[in-house]
């Protein structure tokens, strides 16, 4: 039986037109073109082009407005509208990289809505636009509040709003109108110490607008942010009644959430899982980062150090499953903690909360979302949010103390807490020199009767959120593409003996750095062994997490990017300067230019300082380093410094630097570039050894090096630091 095309002259026609001479050939293309056309339209019935669907009308059609889907609101940018919807009169502004500067605004909110009856709302920096508080009120004023973090950078949400003001600043707009309140959540290690706030002020100055109270400066170096934090909100209020009128009332807590029983799906409740994308199983479909983290196997890991109350703990994590998840040398790799078992247990207990009172199905709500931006997920469990989601092992807070003397269950424990709150130095020797949580605390003053009538919302309003802990990845993706390694130490510090307490009370103990170590143990399978040697830092935690999904040794992780980078050309020679595990991300550097010099091209010199505590128990990495310097030869020096050998001086790492100036300074001269990690104190001094040599090779200042030569060098990517505390 013939077939279609036998029977369809086109290919008849194609074999006369080869056949035909060439002068005909040309004209006659234009034949076959116009039958190739004929022929698709006619074997493709309409399939390729041209055919009209009888449903295409639908495509145009609007669906129907349904109770099931509704179309979300634009957000409006505007702060002065967003204040007039919800008849507020003050609005406090805050940035935030960790979440504390964010607490620290939502307490300051209650505080004045509870004692003086304002009217506040909260405003995340980046979701609203700087130049519309030109059109604010009068009557209505402002209040920023944001923290610095690395070298005097702006949190994440503070950045388009800081550009903002600066733009209106070259613009010649004014802000005349505006009275306004600042402070700052910094370090003083740090050498911009709180410059966020500070250039935000001069600029809000700049445009005209009028500060109405002393700038508040906390100083975390000093543990005294919380203390900066009270000193300055009672500093304000003179400048504050000249503009709303300060009718005093007694501090009381009034909820801003609702918390009711939620009748759902169980596969729909919130257990422990961070996206919405984790609890239904669909991550594989969106980037991981910050929003969506993934559940990364543990494909190694070790203790490279182990002393009583410092176990230095060596992770590495596959990546083989997610191609798309990659990181750089000199990046961070984001853990995400849960909270030890006996924190929440604790909290439980005091609560008198039963099983089905942990786990039933809740659904929570905000009363008031311009009074508390809501970052939970609902509907979950109580006990999902004490494990998971709400940081149950931070400080707690003098005004928190005084809110739930309230609730308190005998007239003792009430009388303590309203003298831990109101009384400063009762609470920085008996609170805080001991770290104690809200947990610790409840149970130091009543640890016997149950606190029954604390209502659960005071917890969700008070605690911060649960946030990652960011690691300096120590590899490099050249060598190690798949499998980013981290280096962290599980801090055990004594803090003292605590008068009739517990002996837990005595220890701080790391969040996430425990719980890497747990996963370590479990790792190796020797969770029994080291609970009869070192007891006192056994953590217990929940390491299969919620349904399981961190079962069989996985990690909620993220990678976050870094600026601090190696030099694109690896001839530029480098000075690497870090203390404890300050050295993660120099063992990625000299990882990635050793695997460089392996394929035949040629390096620069490396100048390796690495500061610890002994050599015999904290040298990290002391046989890689060895490995590599014979491999290497003069292209890696490693000059070391220990401070607490026995029967010998204390060397701390930036008296190496000042000794060994010469080969630092010639570095320097030849355009090096300088990298230091660890301890904001730590690298506050090395830097001032370093203005010291550039000082004297250049015959400068040190003041005039310190604010010219080293700026320039920061803007050049020459001198670049990752440094924390």
């Amino acid at each position: 039986m013939a077939t279609l095309s036998s029977q369809h002259p086109l290919p008849k026609l194609i074999e006369s037109l080869a056949q035909a001479p060439h002068e005909f050939r040309v004209r006659d293309w234009f034949v076959l073109l116009f039958a190739v056309s004929a022929a698709v339209a006619y074997l493709g019935d309409g399939k390729f082009w041209g055919k009209s669907d009888p449903n295409l009308y639908l495509m145009y059609t609007a669906p129907q407005a349904s109770s099931e889907f509704k179309t979300k609101p634009k957000k409006t940018r505007n702060i002065v509208q967003k204040l007039e919807e919800t008849n507020n009169d003050i609005v406090i502004f805050w940035g935030s990289q960790s979440g504390v500067t964010e607490r620290f605004a939502q307490r300051l909110s209650r505080e004045w809505h509870s004692r003086f009856a304002l009217k506040t709302m909260l405003a995340e920096m980046d979701e609203y636009d700087p130049e519309h508080l030109v059109a604010l009120p009068k009557g209505k004023f402002a209040v920023f509040m944001t923290s610095t973090y690395g070298e005097g950078d702006p949190p994440d949400n503070v950045v388009d709003f800081s550009n903002g003001l600066e733009k209106m600043k070259k613009k010649g707009v004014k802000l005349d109108g505006l009275r306004y309140l600042a402070m700052g959540m910094g370090n003083k290690n740090y050498k911009h110490y709180n410059q966020t706030i500070k250039s935000m002020d001069e600029t809000l100055s700049a445009l005209g607008a009028c500060r109405i109270g002393p700038i508040g400066l906390a100083d975390e170096s000093q543990g005294t942010t919380e203390e900066s934090f009270m000193d300055w909100k009672e500093a304000i209020l003179e400048g504050l009644g000249g503009i709303v009128t300060l009718t005093e009332h007694p501090i009381t807590y009034e909820p801003t959430i609702e918390i009711s029983e939620a009748s759902v799906n169980k596969k729909d409740i919130y257990l422990g899982e961070l996206s919405e994308k984790q609890l239904h199983g669909q991550t594989g479909r969106v980037a991981y980062n910050e929003k969506n983290p993934y559940a990364a196997p543990i494909a190694t890991s070790r203790i490279i150090s182990s002393v009583p109350s410092r176990n230095c703990v060596h992770m590495e994590f596959n990546l083989s499953e997610v191609p798309a998840l990659r990181y750089q040398t000199g990046d961070h790799l984001a853990v995400w903690p849960v909270n030890p078992e006996n924190e929440v247990e604790r909290l439980f207990r005091l609560l008198d909360l039963d099983e089905l009172e942990r786990t039933k199905p809740v659904k929570i709500e905000s009363k008031d979302t311009a009074a508390l931006t809501l970052n939970l997920p609902s509907p979950t469990t109580k006990e999902a949010l004490l494990k998971y989601y709400l940081e149950i092992c931070a400080l707690a807070s003098r005004d928190f103390l005084v809110m739930l003397a309230q609730y308190a269950p005998t007239p003792s424990a009430k009388e303590q807490l309203l003298r831990f709150g109101q009384d400063k130095e009762a609470f920085r020797t008996e609170i805080a020199a001991h770290c104690l949580s809200i947990g610790k605390v409840m149970e130091r003053v009543e640890p016997e009767a149950k606190w029954t009538k604390v209502p659960f919302s005071i917890f969700i309003e008070s605690f911060g959120r649960l946030q990652p802990r960011r690691y300096s990845i120590s590899s490099s993706p050249l060598v190690q593409p798949r499998q980013p390694a981290i280096t962290a130490i599980a801090n055990n510090r004594q803090l003292g003996l605590q008068k009739d307490a517990q002996q837990e009370t005595t220890q701080f103990m790391g969040l996430t750095s425990n719980f890497l170590l747990a996963h370590e143990r479990s790792y190796k399978g020797a969770e029994k062994a080291s609970q009869s040697q070192q007891p006192h830092s056994l953590v217990k935690y929940d390491l299969n997490g919620p349904r399981d999904k961190l079962a069989n040794g996985k990690v909620f992780i993220h990678i976050k990017r870094s600026t601090f980078k190696l030099p694109l050309n690896p001839m530029i020679p480098i000075v690497m300067i870090g203390a404890g595990t300050g050295i993660a991300p120099f063992r990625g550097f000299v990882q990635e230019r050793a695997r460089i010099a392996e394929l035949g091209k040629p390096i620069g010199k490396m100048l390796l300082f690495f500061g610890c505590r002994s050599e015999a128990t904290d040298f990290l990495y002391r046989e890689e380093w060895d490995h590599w310097k014979r491999k290497l030869g003069e292209n890696l020096e490693v000059i070391t410094a220990f401070s607490r050998e026995p029967l010998q001086e204390k060397v701390y790492v930036q008296q190496r630097v000042r000794q060994e100036g010469e080969k630092v300074g010639q570095i320097l001269d030849d355009r090096g570039v300088v990298y230091i990690c660890g301890a904001a104190a730590m690298a506050r001094e090395v830097r001032r050894e370093l203005v010291d040599i550039l000082a004297k090779r250049k015959g400068m200042a040190p003041e005039e090096v310190d604010k010219k030569v080293m700026t320039k060098m920061k803007k050049a990517g020459l001198y670049q630091e990752d440094v924390w505390g």
